[in-house]
């Protein structure tokens, strides 16, 4: 690179820090941190990159290293757009973001066509935890109202919680149950703070912990996460289609993605215990269902 060219890039990408910086830095005018993070320069230098005040200053133009933009976008708490400009403006590949405009329409439209292809239970699902599709056997496995009123409660995070929607009364019948369903709380929370780590400034990942807040679980947002395995055998009362009684059946989900895209998924519920595979049956899966 010619001392032109790192000059201007020098410039370029100390001008985006510093604009990040302010600007997190007037918000403080509103309201302190709950850090009590100040956004000044030396903390910056002292946080993210102790040779902050080196390039500042132009001891050095040299360019940090991707891992240390990243970090210092993380100290600035940026969103993913603001990271990736800031990479870009390094000399940087940008993180992939999420799926969104037409892109995301595409890849819905495989995944409606997949589904149709699936004979179990399955459910379509964005990275914001939206829920875009069900087939007939989900529906009626999980007793999902048809009514117009249901739309605003397609997302997961209502799906668990919802005390109006079937699933969690009949995933919570007994002692038993009740804790094994915490325990998929706990554990699918912190998988997806794992998954979006690093789209935890966007609008959309705050909007989605603002829904999750709204059922008053702070217990399951506050636990540590240890990392730990849980079963993913789950347990539900199904009704019978002969008998119109509720029966406790055990199932399990895989998650289907195309190309390297964990979003959007299909998850499909595949029956476990003989029980599951009567329900499932009804439903019009597959008769025998062993092999799951």
């Amino acid at each position: 690179m010619d001392i032109d060219t790192e000059n201007s890039r020098h410039k370029i990408v100390m001008g985006e820090i510093e604009a990040l910086r302010v600007k997190r830095q007037q918000k403080l005018a509103d309201r302190p941190h709950p850090s009590l993070k100040r956004f000044t320069q030396q903390e910056l230098n002292d946080e993210a990159f102790p040779s902050y005040k080196n390039l500042l200053v132009g001891r050095t133009r040299r360019i940090p290293d991707r891992q240390t933009i990243i970090n210092i976008a993380e100290y600035l708490e940026c969103t993913s757009d603001e990271r990736n400009d800031l990479l870009l403006a390094a000399g940087y590949l940008p993180i992939l973001t999420e799926l969104e405009g037409r892109s995301l329409e595409r890849a819905l439209e495989w995944a409606q066509q997949t589904m149709t292809s699936i004979p179990f239970p399955a459910m379509i699902v964005t990275h914001t935890q939206d829920i875009k599709g069900v087939n007939e056997p989900f529906r009626h496995l999980f007793d999902i109202p048809l009514e117009r009123s249901y739309d605003g409660l397609m997302n997961r995070v209502d799906f668990h919680f919802n005390s109006d929607l079937p699933i969690r009364p009949r995933s919570t019948f007994d002692k038993a149950s009740f804790e094994q369903w915490e325990e998929h709380a706990k554990y699918g929370i912190h998988a997806f703070k794992r998954e979006h780590m690093l789209s935890r400034y966007d609008a959309w990942y705050q909007k989605l912990f603002d829904r999750v807040q709204k059922y008053n679980v702070d217990e399951y947002l506050n636990v540590p996460d240890v990392g730990a395995k849980v079963d993913q055998i789950q347990t539900i009362l199904a009704r019978m289609e002969s008998s119109d009684e509720l029966v406790a059946i055990r199932y399990r989900q895989v998650s289907i993605s195309e190309g390297s895209r964990l979003y959007p998924q299909i998850e499909v519920f595949l029956p476990v215990d003989s029980a599951a595979r009567t329900v499932f049956e009804k439903l019009g899966c597959p008769a025998d269902c062993a092999f799951v």
